[in-house]
């Protein structure tokens, strides 16, 4: 680390990526954009996947995106043919599981690092996450900073900001100043958020000290791909519920308080889909070749599309989905009747996090974060068909649909 400061930096267009976490849900779409960009350059995409061999590592890797969409494999098999090389490697080990050679080779050669990889997993406390989301973070870092300096564009999440008293978080300040503590305790997802805080937490030290590029990405809710047939985060929250409420055929008057009268309020869901926050990532992340910037990647737009919008959405395509006004009444229903769903599709439903959803939310009238960084930045790159974020839409719904019933889950 003393001598990264008189180190020479990686410049011009990015020639070799490397990508941590390309088996995961957003990594293989940075997977898939980069290799298509860099199919144009001649250049390569190096990751690191974990499996016994190279070979297996390879394997693992296509199968993700193996969903059955003839397109989606057949593009990524044609760009990687040519511009994708696969190490065998963890980042939660020291030098990120790789062999000091390929180490070496990889500092020497690299142009930008990627880093989405994590463990993803918003029950286990801080400590279970300390290894892979913070140490992995610190060997990135190393790497990034060995032999040349290389730009790092790091994925966040939004739930960094939430301690934050509303206001009072800045989007593109200095986290150490804008969150300079934080609170470890059993809250849904503390673990999760502290540790990708300390990841911030981390690069903003190493751009201070050594000069190191970095361009960081608090991301939200990442739905569903566009385009691409069955290409879903199972696991996440939003499936989860949507599943719920085709399999159950219950949802509640609404997800969020009322008024006194009982009328709906004005509220807002704020996920993006996974293609647009690909394309966004990889755009705005390889123009910081210097500095520091953070960007709040979530929707903000105060457009009362919400999840009762998206309840009506099914409603209005045909889904038999009966509202329930009395919440105590819709959640005890829902939950007798999660409980009576087959094991698997159970296990896929929302049971697990249905304390969720026990009390209606508070609505929102926009993004949970300020984004304003963001959007001017994603404007002015001209990002997405519209030139901007996008909105929440019906279409993106009945691929939900489309999808379940593609995977098997419905």
């Amino acid at each position: 680390m003393a001598d990264a400061p008189s180190l020479s930096h990686a410049t011009g267009e990015p020639h070799t990526v490397l990508l941590t976490g390309a088996s995961g849900y957003l990594g293989r779409f940075l997977a898939l954009e980069w290799l298509q960009r860099l199919s144009q350059t001649g250049g390569k995409l190096i990751t690191i996947v974990r499996g016994s061999d190279a070979a297996a590592a390879r394997a693992r890797l296509e199968k993700a995106f193996g969903t059955g969409d003839p397109q989606l494999l057949e593009e990524f098999r044609e760009w990687a043919a040519d511009h994708l090389e696969v190490f065998v490697g963890d980042i939660g080990e020291p030098n990120l599981g790789l062999d000091e050679a390929t180490w070496e080779r990889l500092a020497r050669t690299v142009d930008l690092i990627v880093h989405p990889a994590a463990l993803v997993n918003h029950v286990l406390p801080y400590d279970q996450l300390f290894g892979p989301n913070v140490v992995g973070t610190a060997e990135v870092i190393r790497l990034a900073i060995t032999a040349r300096i290389k730009p790092v564009s790091y994925l966040s999440t939004v739930a960094v900001a939430m301690p934050v008293r509303p206001g009072d978080f800045v989007e593109d300040g200095d986290i150490r100043v804008v969150s300079p503590v934080r609170s470890i305790d059993e809250s849904y997802a503390n673990g999760y958020a502290n540790s990708k805080w300390a990841g911030e937490v981390l690069l903003r030290e190493a751009h201070d000290l050594c000069g190191l590029p970095v361009a960081v990405f608090r991301s939200d809710m990442i739905l569903a791909h566009s385009r691409y047939l069955g290409q879903l985060n199972v696991s996440d929250a939003f499936t989860r519920l949507i599943f719920s409420l085709l399999a159950t055929g219950i949802a509640p008057g609404s997800f969020y308080q009322t008024d006194a009268a009982g009328n709906r309020a004005r509220a807002h869901y704020s996920g993006l889909p996974a293609d647009f926050v690909a394309e966004a990532v990889i755009t705005l992340g390889k123009q910081v070749t210097d500095g520091y910037r953070s960007f709040d990647v979530t929707n903000p737009h105060d457009d009362g599309i919400s999840l009762d919008t998206s309840v009506d959405w099914l409603i209005d395509a045909g889904h038999n989905i009966q509202r329930i006004g009395d919440h105590n009444e819709w959640i005890t229903r829902f939950e007798t009747a999660l409980k009576a769903l087959p094991d698997k599709q159970r296990q896929q439903s929302v049971l697990p996090l249905l304390a969720a959803y026990r009390e209606p939310e508070k609505p929102l009238r926009g993004a949970p974060a300020p984004t304003e960084v963001f959007q001017t930045a994603v404007r002015a790159a001209k990002i997405d068909a519209d030139k901007d974020i996008p909105h929440l839409s019906t279409a993106l719904i009945d691929k939900y649909v489309t999808d379940l019933h593609h995977l098997g889950p419905l």
